[in-house]
């Protein structure tokens, strides 16, 4: 081979190389784009073309793990179980240190009724020293044994949750959620607007205190509380529900 013909051959290798480069950078920006769009519409409570467009991102760009996690979040809420674990054990294949998506992957044992499993996940995500944010896996922890109806453990993992973050809206939810179930409304009630103090827009709080103006009679209250949860997200189920119980609540109705 000349030296004229080697140097025609490093070209034309040179040239894939680029356009390949190329093309994975313009495929890598339609992935996020799709991500994107994927993101306004669970937002918007579409999850059917969500689901569609997180999975068309993922098969454009492969290496993605926080793609897979979307996807995995995206299938949890639609209670596609089998879909949601496949996409976060994806996300994990890429990258098993990221302990959100461990998190989320122990969300989604927990409403699979696979209690050990769930525990199990978010134990090592507390354990992990460098998790930002060890109030989450702690409050999914309480959450776990609120389900169980072990209120006396659902309070001490919330309350641990709060003590890792003060400022934890969820903490006070959950500390909220258990003493109403105790039978214990005004516990619940002053917990329920300490969440708000933190997130004015933490919409089961938000409807939680709807609701407990409008069993006392509170109408004027309930009102204002149920257009707050339709204003934060009117296409939720609670958003839903709360516009139903706004039409009851008009008067002459």
């Amino acid at each position: 081979m000349t030296c004229r013909t080697q140097h025609q051959v490093l070209i034309a290798v040179i040239s894939l190389l680029m356009t390949g480069a190329v093309q994975n950078d313009e495929q890598i920006n339609r992935a996020l784009n799709m991500f994107n769009t994927a993101k306004r519409l669970h937002m918007e409570g579409r999850l059917d073309e969500a689901i569609r467009e997180y999975a068309a991102a993922a098969e454009l760009d492969e290496e993605n793990p926080w793609i897979f996690n979307a996807l995995g979040l995206a299938m949890t809420e639609a209670r596609d179980f089998k879909g949601a674990e496949k996409a976060f054990r994806n996300a994990l294949r890429l990258n098993s240190e990221l302990t959100d998506v461990h998190n989320n992957l122990g969300v989604l044992y927990s409403e699979m009724g696979q209690k050990e499993k769930a525990f199990e996940e978010f134990t090592n995500v507390v354990r992990n020293p460098s998790y930002p944010s060890p109030e989450k896996p702690l409050y999914n922890m309480g959450a776990l044994y609120f389900r169980d109806q072990n209120y006396e453990l659902a309070l001490m993992y919330y309350r641990r949750a709060i003590e890792k973050r003060p400022k934890f809206a969820m903490g006070y939810r959950g500390l909220g959620e258990v003493h109403l179930a105790m039978g214990e409304p005004e516990i619940a009630f002053e917990n329920f607007e300490k969440a708000l103090e933190q997130d004015p827009d933490d919409l089961p709080s938000l409807y939680e205190l709807a609701r407990l103006y409008d069993q006392k009679g509170e109408v004027d209250k309930a009102r204002e509380y149920y257009r707050r949860v339709v204003q934060a997200d009117r296409f939720s189920p609670l958003g839903k529900f709360s516009l139903e119980r706004l039409d009851a609540l008009e008067p002459g109705t």
